[in-house]
């Protein structure tokens, strides 16, 4: 149960008028609201489902015996990633440097920037960064980076731990795994410069896109595979602390691989139909969802809701049935409503029954970072009642 007390205002100020202006209803959300009665469209977190989805990645990581660090991009929102913590999480992790700056000023004191940062203003921002938690981890994979990040750090009076980031497939950054004198390379160049703390060896390498192996197989193997480049390491003097691999859908099997000894994961905590499609969630564990209304309805199993690319990501794939389904960009929460195209305010969806004009109904998205990245604010219910209004903190921060 969230102790909303603890977390700050949970409505945004209403508005001041001068006097004689008309006086409009506010529309923020308030504690105890009924959820159908919100403003639309309006971006939801079932609290008990959310909750339920930390425990349970939480627990498994545990019995696996490694570390747990969340990545915050999913939600953006550092009184989800206190829960987080509190459950037993060892850190955070966020895409850019100025998504963990607020998070810095949260308080949360441990956080990973697992994106290679380059630029003089990057690397600055990274080492105030460094000076004022606990301890501060970014991805490298040039040894550009590397000086650019030490001589940051050392002008800051900082010292930055960095992991070497390997590419294991998914070339989307990173030292090709199999390339080990580059790694050895980069690695004695990190531990010569001031400032700066080797600390370990990551990989991203997701699994649920067309050809790729199931998500058991693809963890162990994405385990295995940077177990064996630490190993490779360790034999030739370096010294590895840490070996840091997983994402929502590979998480949970890299953590049974021995020798993995932190696993990241973000999605986990909404889930998406995304991860539905894939295998990864089940229906009971989509958290997120959004409020919309029917703004028109054109007959022939057509309707227009009032959520558009404002609102939703434009991805979009099966809808929980397999890759065979239609694809759809949002789903009905409970009802064969399914959302096929965006423009910016509009959602033109194809239902399979019957539905009002101005009724309002709730849609689990495809992907859920991106809504939650388009929301000012989520609003934490309980039931069918409003329990908290959490800001996105992180929201649009790209640099």
């Amino acid at each position: 149960m969230i102790d909303a007390t603890n977390l700050g205002d949970t409505t945004l100020g209403t508005p001041k008028y001068e006097r004689g202006e008309p006086k409009l209803a506010p529309s923020h959300p308030k504690q105890g609201s009924f959820l159908y009665d919100l403003d639309t469209p309006a971006t939801l977190i079932d609290l008990d489902r959310l909750e339920k989805n930390i425990r349970e990645w939480q627990a498994h990581v545990d019995k696996c015996g490694v570390k747990f660090r969340s990545h915050i991009k999913t939600h953006k929102i550092p009184e989800i990633a206190r829960m987080q913590l509190a459950a037993g999480a060892g850190g955070i992790v966020s895409a850019k440097v100025s998504e963990a700056e607020p998070f810095a000023a949260a308080g949360i004191d441990d956080i990973c920037i697992a994106y290679p940062v380059v630029g003089e203003m990057k690397w600055q921002r990274v080492a105030a960064l460094a000076a004022r938690t606990r301890s501060l981890t970014v991805n490298c994979d040039c040894e550009e980076a590397a000086r650019g990040l030490s001589k940051a750090a050392a002008q800051a009076g900082a010292t930055i731990k960095v992991q070497i980031d390997i590419d294991s497939g998914l070339h989307r950054g990173g030292i090709p795994w199999e390339d080990q004198v580059a790694v050895e390379r980069l690695a004695a160049v990190i531990g010569s410069l001031p400032g700066l703390r080797l600390g370990g060896i990551t990989t991203y390498r997701s699994s649920g896109f067309p050809g790729a192996p199931n998500p058991k197989d693809a963890g162990h193997a994405e385990g295995r595979l940077l177990v064996e480049v630490a190993n490779r390491l360790r034999a030739s003097g370096v010294e590895v602390s840490e070996v840091t691999a997983g994402s929502t859908p590979t998480g949970k099997w890299v953590a049974e691989v021995p020798g993995v000894t932190e696993v990241r994961a973000g999605n986990y905590v909404f889930n998406d139909l995304m991860q539905l499609d894939n295998g990864i969630a089940t229906e009971d564990q989509l958290a997120l969802s959004v409020l919309c209304t029917v703004a028109s309805t054109s007959g022939g199993g057509r309707l227009t809701i009032d959520g558009g690319t404002k609102t939703f990501s434009g991805d979009a794939g099966g809808v929980g049935t397999g890759r065979a389904a239609p694809a759809a960009i949002a789903r009905a929460v409970d009802r064969r409503i399914f959302v096929e195209r965006l423009n910016e305010e509009h959602g033109m969806a194809r239902t399979e029954e019957d539905v009002k004009l101005g009724e309002k109904i709730r849609f689990f998205p495809y992907h859920a970072c991106t809504c939650a990245n388009l929301s000012d604010e989520i609003i934490g219910f309980r039931g069918e009642r409003v329990e908290v209004v959490w800001p996105v903190r992180a929201r649009g921060l790209r640099t």
